[in-house]
């Protein structure tokens, strides 16, 4: 009986390709992480539309709890099937699972599920910019340099380390 002809190891990828995979795999992590948050948070059934905590970025901090109703509104007004975002974003983090547990890995199928999933998050990021943006403009000037104020010591307590929380985004 012959010996099996032993493995010969395949050629090892390149740094850069492995570091650039790793790269790609973990902001595709951060975006799944952030869905599967606000699915938990919401466990039982179809996820809400519109969400009800928006993330806002860099002007969250100045927000009151007036212009984050407001702003859910402006969402909801938009006529956005949210829900069906929720789901694609769903199935396609059980696509992710599937493609990271194939054997042999696809290197384009992992591609492809994350240019959906990064699709789908940048056109949200951009329908936010642009409801905050029509927000904005719509404000008296008073209101104006009030919520810049309050961006400001949003940022300087951020940087300092504040541990006083009492201006966390409101909970409905």
């Amino acid at each position: 009986m012959t010996e099996p002809a032993p493995k010969t190891p395949s050629p090892p990828r390149s740094r850069r390709l492995r570091w650039l995979l790793i790269a790609s795999l973990t902001l595709n992590l951060l975006i799944v992480g952030v869905v599967a948050g606000v699915a938990l948070r919401h466990a039982g059934g179809d996820l809400p539309a519109p969400p009800r905590s928006i993330g806002f970025g860099p002007w969250a901090g100045g927000l009151e709890r007036s212009d984050y109703k407001a702003l859910r509104e402006a969402f909801a007004a938009t006529g956005r099937d949210f829900r069906a975002d929720w789901r694609a974003d769903r199935a396609d983090r059980d696509a992710l699972l599937t493609a990271l547990r194939a054997d042999p890995f696809e290197a384009a199928a992992l591609d492809a599920i994350t240019a959906r999933m990064n699709a789908r998050a940048t056109d949200r990021m951009v329908l936010g910019e642009h409801l905050i943006r029509e927000h904005i403009l719509a404000m008296t000037p008073e209101q104006r340099h009030a919520f810049a104020d309050r961006l400001e010591r949003s940022r300087k307590h951020g940087r300092e380390g504040d541990k006083d929380r009492s201006r966390e985004r409101p909970k409905d």
